[in-house]
């Protein structure tokens, strides 16, 4: 028998916003790491249902695969917006230690950082581990060009050798995040960059 009036429909998913659904699990993946996220910690800071999960992103290596995706998006878009004001090669990594340095105090350094929370929990996060080497291997990349660019405009003292210059920057980058996860840098944040420009020198 035909019913009168518009049909009901069964197992609709239900509609959401996957940035806003992403940056939940953004906070969740950096507060706390992979490990100690679980599927119902994401549904329940999002608002999100178990099924709407599963079909947009199949498991929990999806989500945070997808989460780190949007993350390192988000924050190269900061730092191509820094180096569009800097003029030359160190103003350039003055700006991107200033973001660091900033990212690493009061509530944004106690969050933390999602690639840092992630390496740490390399061996679990499955494909989202490809995506974790490949950024790392990026900003490593990035620096030794910064620093090769500085060398040509004068910038950045001729002595030192790139690749191992590239390497102490971004031990020292990293590095922040995990002194903000720990309460924040001991130094001055001004006074931070400031010792870590000078092994431009």
């Amino acid at each position: 028998m035909k019913r009168d009036g518009p049909e009901r429909t069964r197992g609709r998913p239900r509609a959401f916003d996957e940035a806003a659904f992403l940056d939940g699990a953004i906070a969740l993946f950096s507060a706390s790491g992979y490990a100690a996220v679980g599927i119902g910690d994401l549904t329940a800071a999002t608002g999100l249902t178990v099924g709407s999960v599963y079909k947009a992103f199949r498991d929990k290596e999806g989500v945070f695969a997808k989460a780190l995706e949007r993350y390192i998006a988000l924050r190269e878009h900061e730092v191509a917006a820094i180096f569009a004001e800097a003029g030359t090669a160190r103003a350039k990594l003055e700006g991107l230690f200033r973001l660091y340095a900033d990212l690493s105090q009061g509530q944004d350094g106690r969050l933390g950082c999602m690639v840092v929370s992630g390496i740490t929990d390399l061996d679990q996060v499955g494909r989202g581990a490809d995506v974790l080497r490949a950024q790392i291997a990026r900003r490593r990349d990035l620096l030794v060009r910064l620093v090769v660019e500085g060398q040509g405009d004068g910038s950045i003292g001729a002595r030192a050798e790139p690749e191992a210059l590239a390497a102490v920057l971004l031990a020292l980058l990293q590095g922040m995040r995990v002194l903000g996860k720990a309460g924040g840098l001991a130094a001055e944040p001004d006074a931070f960059v400031a010792r870590a420009l000078r092994t431009l020198d």
